[in-house]
């Protein structure tokens, strides 16, 4: 029987916790919490619990997650994930700074077009959650543009698997690659998706977190 482990979500940049909904429902009764950049909300819900869990992380969730699961995690499934995102000296594979640097200058000029835009690209045509938090969505932003969890994904002290999509168009193949290599010790299953396996690939998603919690030594 697969050990009672709670299952935490983070989403990524420019969306909020419904993107976990339907993965959720087709966990059926585990154990599942939401945590919350508050790009959309009052205030954010960072708060990872004091007992052991499984984190699954979407984008930039993903990165997050990697910086901070912390020694109560048993397991992390990073969806469209990185160990970085901004290219640097050492890391060419990235998405350019000045990328990121165009999308802060929309957040800061026009927020709900280049949120839409994003939204868009990333392959979601829904309208953009009202109440935007600018402030946050910038820190996050930063976060993609300085990151950088290569070390924390060396040192992870848990199981760390990859979903990715063959035609992401956000974090591409390339980026996925280098961050963890086809016979690295980071196992990475692609499906021919986009960006929101969360939302186009519920039920895959649900099998790998169900598959993960199954291979972990009860607590």
């Amino acid at each position: 029987m697969a050990p009672a482990l709670p299952i935490i979500f983070m989403h990524g940049w420019a969306f909020d916790p419904t993107v976990w909904e339907q993965t959720r429902a087709a966990l059926g009764p585990m154990e599942t919490r939401c945590l919350d950049f508050g790009f959309f909300s009052p205030r954010a819900d960072l708060d990872l619990p004091a007992r052991p869990y499984v984190g699954v992380g979407h984008s930039l969730g993903a990165l997050w997650l990697l910086r901070h699961h912390g020694p109560h995690c048993r397991g992390l499934l990073l969806i469209n994930g990185f160990s970085r995102f901004g290219a640097g000296p050492d890391f060419a594979d990235g998405i350019s700074p000045r990328i990121i640097a165009r999308m802060r200058t929309g957040l800061r000029h026009a927020p709900e077009g280049m949120l839409r835009t994003f939204r868009q690209r990333a392959g979601i045509d829904t309208p953009v959650p009202p109440h935007i938090a600018c402030d946050r969505l910038e820190q996050g932003l930063a976060a993609l543009m300085d990151m950088d969890c290569r070390p924390d994904l060396r040192h992870a002290p848990c199981p760390v698997n990859v979903m990715a999509g063959t035609h992401d168009a956000i974090a591409p193949p390339g980026l996925t690659r280098a961050c963890f290599p086809p016979h690295g010790p980071v196992p990475t299953r692609w499906l021919d998706a986009g960006h929101l396996l969360p939302l186009t690939h519920a039920a895959d998603c649900a099998r790998a977190i169900t598959d993960l919690t199954r291979r972990i030594p009860p607590p």
